[in-house]
């Protein structure tokens, strides 16, 4: 039970080209698996030029239990927040030191409301579309990763996610694999190849991004100039073309089943 369950305040520090203009706080639901509600108190502040800093509340028998579950249910909040300011943010523990910040000169304000509202979609999602949330993650994980490899596998991942679940047309696909999964999503959000936003006409476009996808992911690549420019240069785009899906599809087609139980798991 929850009430036998340690509290603990667990800091986290959000790196990225983004800022607050205040300190502020507010509370967010985050109990799955219990039948009392537990409730994380979260407290957001600047962090100089590096992002900021959000301190909450963890429920675990053990610290490094709390450490992992803060870093998974602010981890998620990230994962919407990026995608709407589509900026990178990198999420650590105050005490990490695997990473060396840089300084950001120009820093995006976030709005309390940006920020409450990141958790609070991050609620809903967890319980009615992981899968979705999942793609959003991979989006985040594009932006904010050095690696050109990573970078590109990510943003494609994120692609390939969201058409793989939400292919509206499966039955197009059976045993074609996740190109036509992707075809067909997109035919659905955005009509006809000639009328896709960023890569109009670009026939060919799924099939050689998958074959990229699957030279990086299974070693086929060499690591040489060549390979690598020539990821760099599909960056861009298949970026651009990650955040437009998923946008849109928020927009336009997610619709989240909440019943009763789930709405009073929102409360």
């Amino acid at each position: 039970m929850p009430d036998i369950l340690p509290a603990w305040d667990i800091t986290l520090n959000v790196y990225g080209p983004i800022t607050v203009e205040r300190r502020f706080n507010f509370r967010q639901r985050k109990d799955f698996h219990f039948h009392d509600r537990l409730y994380s108190d979260i407290e957001v502040t600047k962090n100089g030029n590096y992002g900021i800093t959000i301190t909450l509340t963890a429920f675990a028998s053990e610290q490094v239990i709390a450490r992992k579950a803060a870093l998974y249910f602010c981890g998620q909040a990230l994962d919407i927040l990026s995608l709407t300011v589509n900026l990178p943010t990198i999420l650590t523990l105050t005490d990490s030191k695997t990473f060396s910040p840089r300084q950001e000169n120009e820093r995006r304000r976030l709005t309390e409301y940006e920020l409450t509202s990141a958790f609070k979609t991050a609620r809903l999602w967890v319980l009615t579309e992981p899968t979705f949330l999942r793609a959003v993650g991979w989006y985040r994980k594009g932006l904010y990763t050095e690696d050109p490899f990573d970078k590109f596998l990510a943003f494609y991942n994120s692609i390939e996610t969201l058409c793989s679940k939400y292919n509206p047309n499966p039955g197009a696909c059976n045993n074609r694999g996740s190109k036509c999964h992707i075809w067909e999503t997109f035919k659905n959000i955005w009509g006809e190849c000639p009328n896709w936003p960023i890569i109009p006409n670009q026939t060919d476009w799924i099939d050689n991004n998958y074959e990229t996808r699957k030279d990086i992911a299974h070693g086929i690549a060499s690591i040489d100039i060549n390979v690598v420019e020539n990821v760099f240069a599909k960056i861009e785009t298949i970026k651009q073309v990650a955040h437009r899906l998923i946008t849109d599809w928020k927009e336009n087609r997610l619709e989240p089943n909440i019943t009763d139980e789930i709405q009073a798991k929102l409360l």
